[in-house]
């Protein structure tokens, strides 16, 4: 799963107040519902991968 658009303290390591928390978890989740993909090598673009599923579904089967 990756979520290449974090910008400002959504993707600092190092705010540990609430409201940054909860915007952490909230974009976890969301990371979650989305189709698994990959990065296409030649293009640079993410790309979702065929029967992949949702990252949810995947981690459920690893």
């Amino acid at each position: 799963m990756i979520e290449d658009r974090l910008s400002g303290t959504d993707s600092s390591l190092d705010i540990s107040t609430k409201e940054n928390l909860e915007k952490l978890v909230s974009i976890g989740e969301k990371l979650l519902k989305k189709l698994v993909s990959r990065v296409n090598l030649e293009t640079g673009l993410s790309e979702p991968v065929k029967n992949g599923g949702t990252n949810e579904e995947a981690l459920k089967r690893y």
